[in-house]
């Protein structure tokens, strides 16, 4: 009997490879042991915990299948099951160390995902611009919009860095000079607005444009040597040709290929590929949901946000060094987490909910427009960033903003 290996398939494998990797190998690594020692408790194997993760992952399944394969949120909905929602399934079946509180979030959070996704809201009478158009936005708002990085940065541009020589230099000797200008718009240019110039310039085959562009994106990288300039591109490239399907597809399989070799790798004793990929990606996270829950008893209420004026910050580290310090012994540890720490850090159930409405009304939006899949490369980024940094940061800092405003005036496809 032939044996077909859908999705379905693939995500109960992925599960049970997860659960065998973060078993034998993830809880016994030194961050856990001794997180596990300073809560006095241990990361245990609870066979009842096991079995009710195997109903629920069931239950997930069979729910996120019931989606539309061919919409935006059919793919997001697919990443956040994937890097946080399994993970969290997994992390649970240590019984005395994962709070069931945090496995009840992230369930919250998949269900209303989906769930938002499938409401439309009605954007047709919204104007938008064909491609030469916003090839012509974008590239105003970066020719103006460059001119402060030109100012500052100018000065210390070193050609070097193009053969990736003197990235470090670069960066000790940029490193004081940044501002709010920098840090909220940076991220936009790199990420969205550039890759999209280029791209555009391809599909318009328009060479001087995309000459443009690419001397963009080089300056942008000489103004302090930062590699992930190139990131936002590389993907757009990278996923240009699929579906939202096959995008979920492949993600799949490439994480299911991942871990199978990192089993094989740690059973001849080489432990750095899952140390470098499986514990950051897919269990950092959950092991910060454990930290915060730990150390936020009394929560911080957007003190460190936007609404600092009005509220005082009751620490006088940032909470990334907080964590970082009690926890890994370093306040340089950059404990970032998402949606979930994040909203607990800020007010508990009360936070966790509000994060998760508007971060499922963020994607309900953009899943009502007629988005390529071609442009999912930018997406991904906000994805992730969602869920590895706290809410505010991603929207104001990370450029979801940003992006919302362009989905809804430039990407979207209305009229075919």
């Amino acid at each position: 009997m032939k044996i077909r290996f859908t999705i379905f398939n693939a995500l109960w494998v992925y599960y049970f490879l997860l659960l065998l990797i973060y078993h034998f190998e993830v809880k016994h690594y030194f961050y856990w042991e001794y997180i596990a020692l300073l809560t006095k408790g241990v990361f245990d194997f609870s066979f009842s915990h096991f079995i009710i993760s195997l109903g629920l992952l069931y239950f997930n399944i069979i729910y996120y299948n019931r989606q539309n394969k061919n919409s935006l949120i059919y793919t997001v909905s697919g990443i956040v099951f994937l890097l946080l929602t399994i993970p969290s399934l997994v992390a649970f079946t240590s019984k005395s160390m994962y709070p069931p509180i945090m496995l009840f979030y992230h369930q919250l959070l998949f269900y209303v995902l989906i769930g938002f996704g499938r409401i439309k809201v009605n954007l047709k009478m919204v104007p938008t611009l064909n491609k030469k158009q916003s090839l012509i936005v974008l590239l105003l708002i970066t020719c103006v919009g460059i001119i402060p990085y030109l100012v500052t940065y100018g000065p210390y541009i070193n050609f070097n860095n193009l053969l990736l020589m003197d990235i470090y230099e670069t960066r000790r000797a940029t490193a004081e000079i940044s501002n709010p200008y920098f840090g909220y718009t940076y991220s936009i240019f790199t990420k969205i607005i550039i890759p999209l110039i280029i791209v555009f310039a391809l599909e318009l085959k328009n060479k001087l444009l995309l000459f443009i562009g690419v001397g963009f994106l080089l300056l942008f990288f000489l103004f302090g040597a930062h590699k992930t300039v190139y990131l936002g591109f590389f993907l757009i490239l990278l996923l240009y040709r699929f579906s939202y399907k096959s995008i979920m597809s492949k993600l799949v399989m490439l994480l299911n290929v991942l871990l199978i070799t990192c089993i094989v790798f740690a059973l001849f004793s080489f432990d750095y590929l899952w140390i470098l990929t499986v514990r950051r990606i897919q269990f950092i996270p959950t092991l910060l949901d454990i930290c915060y829950h730990d150390f936020f008893v009394q929560p911080i209420y957007w003190s460190e946000s936007i609404f600092k004026s009005f509220i005082e910050y009751p620490y006088e580290l940032p909470h990334t060094a907080l964590i970082g310090e009690e926890y890994f012994r370093r306040t340089s540890f950059g404990a970032n987490n998402g949606l979930i720490a994040d909203g607990y850090m800020n007010a508990h159930s009360l936070g966790v909910f509000l994060n998760i409405v508007l971060f499922s009304t963020y994607f309900m939006i953009l899943n009502s427009i007629k988005l390529h899949p071609k442009y999912f490369g930018l997406f991904f980024l906000v994805v992730y960033s969602f869920i590895s940094s706290s809410f505010m940061t991603v929207l104001f800092t990370h450029g979801a903003i940003a992006l919302l405003i362009i989905s809804i005036f430039i990407l979207n496809e209305k009229k075919g």
